[in-house]
């Protein structure tokens, strides 16, 4: 049986690269390309109605640009692979976006077909990996059970009070299920069930949940404006942050402070 293939999305808001991109032959690199955006606002709509396999967005975009849309994407959906397009000046921030969990990063004008399979195959391994680890983690919890070894009413284990305490200690800062399960030492993917069996929350939703309730008290408590509160959770892009309170609260983060 073939794979099936990478579904893959493109963000940039030029045009002609867009349209450049549409172009590729991307069947002949295993992929199919399933939609575009034009900032990282509309990529995230996209991302939930699309769920690409990779998202390969330029880095300066208006009202949401790269390295927000790329923090976005780990924090909900820490599968999905993201590769960052850049100019010579962007190279500082891809280079972070590295070290957090971006899968590359290529300069617009040097970007060959070469570069998209890469990353297309990077992503198919990655794929198969977690699909690897996901697999082990289910053969080892029946083998517990079939040896009675497994104790359900036992103590939330280290490495989930462990992550929970990194999450509360660096709520302000770029958070994704990746980074947090690499400073505990196990697989995202095991990390990812341990939290939502032994907290019966899921990791994500236990991130949103804190940056929301702290976003709730600093807003009731504090003189900072909206976007500050933002920063202080941890959610730099505003508009992002506006959307996910009022989801979170039912109004806005301007009606909420007003009272």
């Amino acid at each position: 049986m073939s794979d099936t293939p990478i579904r893959v999305l493109i963000v940039d808001d030029e045009l002609p690269l867009r349209q450049e991109l549409r172009s590729l032959p991307w069947a002949s690199f295993g992929a199919e390309f399933v939609g575009e955006a034009e900032n990282g606002e509309e990529a995230l709509e996209l991302c939930e109605r699309l769920q690409p396999d990779l998202v390969i967005t330029d880095i300066t975009m208006p009202i949401m640009n790269g390295m927000e849309l790329f923090r976005a994407i780990k924090q909900k959906w820490p599968f999905m692979q993201v590769v960052l397009l850049t100019c010579h000046s962007d190279f500082h921030y891809a280079q972070e976006a590295l070290r957090l969990g971006a899968l590359d990063y290529f300069t617009k004008l040097a970007l060959e077909e070469g570069d998209l399979q890469a990353s297309i195959d990077k992503t198919r391994v990655s794929q198969r990996r977690e699909q690897d680890l996901q697999r082990y983690g289910q053969e080892q919890l029946r083998r517990e059970l079939e040896q009675g070894t497994a104790e359900p009413a036992r103590r939330v284990r280290k490495e989930v009070q462990l992550a929970r305490r990194i999450i509360e200690q660096k709520l302000g800062e770029p958070l994704t299920l990746t980074s947090v399960s690499e400073e505990v030492g196990l697989s995202s993917y095991y990390l990812s069930r341990l939290f939502k069996e032994e907290t019966g929350e899921a990791f994500n939703d236990y991130i949103t949940r804190l940056r929301m309730e702290k976003a709730v008290h600093l807003l009731q408590t504090t003189p900072l404006k909206v976007y500050e509160v933002a920063e202080q959770v941890g959610i730099p892009s505003y508009r992002y942050f506006s959307q996910l309170f009022r989801n979170w609260t039912g109004v806005a983060p301007t009606e909420f402070k007003k009272g």
